[in-house]
């Protein structure tokens, strides 16, 4: 029976296929990409997928889940900025796609990756521009509505068509050099947004049940208002 390998049995897989610099780089941009498909998969699960499920959300806690839902997309923006970004900056080496193309031997492979490259930044200039004046700095003539020029349309659209570019930039590669891709789009489902939700809306309907039978005079110890956590 085939078991799941561990990061460091990837992280050598990696090398052993690609050499140690490329090896080393492309495990640890796969990993990257990995988690923020997670944490994008999160934000899905509990803001994109069902009405009924923002419903939920908003009848339990709507400032805290308010406060999640811009605080999971606008962490995605981030690193999606991150991944197209400047392979060095004040002197710093940086984690970039853009790090790639010196590393591949093959022209036609590094010439098939700038391509992909080009199209993953074109489709993250909105993130780009949102990390400039929103995310990393506040523009203050933005803030102040002075602005000329408005902060780029982010919508999950957009974010799903960067997510996908970063993919086939990493999957180009990892097909070429190992006969593989990844399946950056799956996630684990233990512990995740759906437990979650499930919790909740056992909780609310608790609740609802409680309220009704206080409504009835029944002024049992079930009915008293759980303590403070």
């Amino acid at each position: 029976m085939s078991r799941s390998k561990s990061a460091e049995e990837v992280r050598a897989g990696y090398i052993e296929a690609m050499g140690q610099e490329l090896g080393e780089l492309f495990h640890a941009t796969s990993s990257e990409l990995t988690w923020i498909h997670w944490r994008w998969k999160q934000y899905r699960t509990l803001f994109g997928e069902k009405p009924s499920r923002i419903d939920l959300l908003n009848e339990a806690a709507p400032l805290f889940f308010r406060i999640v839902h811009n605080v999971f997309f606008e962490d995605t923006l981030l690193a999606i900025a991150r991944l197209v970004g400047s392979p060095k900056s004040l002197g710093k080496p940086n984690l970039s796609v853009e790090r790639f193309p010196p590393l591949l031997a093959d022209k036609n492979l590094r010439d098939r990756v700038c391509k992909l490259i080009e199209t993953a930044k074109k489709s993250a200039r909105f993130a780009v521009d949102w990390r400039n004046r929103r995310l990393a700095h506040r523009d203050l003539d933005l803030i102040l509505k002075q602005s000329p020029q408005p902060l780029a349309d982010a919508t999950r659209k957009k974010v799903e068509d960067a997510l996908l570019a970063l993919r086939d930039v990493l999957n180009c590669i990892e097909r070429a050099l190992c006969n593989a891709i990844t399946m950056y789009d799956g996630s684990p489902t233990l512990g995740d947004a759906k437990a979650l939700l499930y919790v909740i809306r056992d909780g609310l309907l608790r609740e609802r049940d409680r309220r009704a039978r206080l409504a009835r005079g029944e002024l049992d110890n079930e009915c008293k208002p759980p303590e403070a956590v």
